[in-house]
């Protein structure tokens, strides 16, 4: 249509210029280029219309694409499956092996066992938010074969949420849920596979609790200092399972600074809030269970912690035994106090401690050693670490093997000795040799 139009247009220009005695009339010319203005009009407005016609294909393409990828009528929207694995991460450590104790021990006739193992997966649906869940496969879960995979941490993790404080010295990050507190120094390496030896300290100080934790750093560069960590929270308390006891909330707060490159210091207090008759979730050598007698207490905890490497490597410090340092030693101080108001029941009190060292014979080979006490104020006894004491020490010594970069063999030997009124000491020391990974 479009050619034909130009064609009558080309053949009424062409009579405008054929001399009079062949064009006719001058009121022919004019009849001439009237039609030729009404042919332009027309060929403009099909032109418009062509576009618009163009525009509206375009459009009807788009709507039916989508309409294929939403599926039919009615139907849910498609989920990309790619895209959701691409934000699950998976990690996980397990350790495994032979243990023999004295008479008195857990494993008098020795034994095979696996101590540690945890599958954690994470998921990020956004840059801010981290979904974690952590599962406990090992032998100490009571009933494996009922309640294994046991869900020991979930949590959220929220990273710089405050959007106006990126721009400020202040940074912070949260945790919600079911987690390990940010309680003191060995409180994240105390298991098998990141700690220097199989075993832990005497008074294992740690926590895991439900609750809400808030953390970050203070930057110090304008007065010339390195930045300030902090953390704290506020949690349940009580180890009352799947619900709260309807006591006071408990507290965590932790001050740390690394004073200068290899020295590292920090300093963390706890208070457990009323537990009325409810165990701790707060554990020192095993001991959580409220004082003889007692209908309503709190246990109040406190530790300084510093931790120094020499030689510093070129792999992250921590955890230590993955270090390629040339030697790291730490060591910890701290008090606990179980307060109760009930007649007729004593209070308890006491102090715990240990040092550690590192040193890495070779890129493969290290040894390490450790001294680690719990001691009670006056003359009470409790059970420490399943054995009725007043104190109790424990001197460890070990190697380790770097099978490879996440794999390990480790040894170790524990001497354990109780002492107390009446207290005799029990046959327990014990040898630990382990195959340790994390993936």
């Amino acid at each position: 249509m479009k050619s034909i139009l130009i064609s009558i247009l080309a053949l009424a220009l062409l009579a405008l210029f054929i001399p009079c005695s062949f064009a006719g009339t001058d009121e022919e010319i004019q009849v001439l280029k009237q039609q030729v203005q009404q042919l332009m009009q027309r060929i403009e407005k099909l032109e418009s219309e062509q576009v618009k016609t163009k525009d509206e294909s375009a459009k009807a393409k788009e709507e039916l694409a989508k309409i294929k990828e939403s599926g039919p009528v009615g139907a849910a929207s498609k989920v990309d499956l790619s895209n959701s694995l691409s934000k699950l991460k998976m990690k996980g450590r397990f350790a495994t092996g032979y243990y023999k104790s004295g008479s008195a021990g857990s494993f008098s006739s020795g034994s095979f066992e696996m101590p540690d193992a945890k599958i954690q997966f994470s998921y990020q649906p956004d840059e801010i938010n981290t979904v974690v869940l952590r599962f406990k496969l090992d032998n100490g879960v009571t009933g494996i074969s009922t309640t294994s995979p046991l869900l020991d941490y979930f949590y959220l993790s929220s990273k710089d949420f405050i959007p106006p404080l990126k721009d400020t010295p202040f940074s912070l990050s949260s945790r919600l849920g079911r987690f390990k507190l940010g309680f003191g120094e060995e409180n994240w390496s105390n298991n098998p596979v990141e700690s220097v030896l199989p075993s832990n300290s005497a008074a294992n100080a740690g926590v895991t609790d439900e609750g809400l934790e808030l953390a970050g750093k203070i930057k110090l560069d304008k007065i010339g200092l390195r930045p300030l960590g902090w953390v704290t929270s506020i949690s349940d308390g009580n180890s009352t399972t799947g619900s709260d006891s309807g006591g006071g909330k408990a507290f965590m707060g932790k001050l740390y600074y690394t004073l200068i490159d290899p020295l590292y210091l920090s300093a963390s207090y706890y208070d457990s809030g009323r537990l009325k008759s409810s165990d701790s979730e707060l554990s020192i050598a095993g001991l959580k269970a409220r004082p003889t007698g007692a209908t309503d207490w709190q246990r109040n905890v406190w530790e300084v912690d510093a931790r120094y490497d020499f030689k510093k490597g070129k792999k992250l410090l921590y955890p230590l035994v993955y270090s390629d340092s040339r030697a790291i030693v730490r060591l910890s101080y701290g008090g606990f106090h179980d307060i109760t108001s009930t007649a007729g029941s004593a209070e308890r009190a006491g102090d715990f401690a240990f040092i550690e060292g590192i040193y890495n014979l070779t890129k493969k080979v290290y040894i390490a050693e450790r001294y680690s006490y719990v001691n009670l104020k006056d003359e009470i006894t409790v059970n420490l670490n399943s054995v009725t004491a007043n104190k109790y020490d424990r001197y460890s010594l070990g190697m380790g093997y770097r099978w490879s970069d996440n794999t390990l063999l480790k040894l170790g030997y524990d001497w354990n000795r109780e002492t107390g009124p009446s207290t005799q000491e029990a046959s327990n020391d014990q040898l630990t040799a382990i195959l340790t990974t994390q993936f």
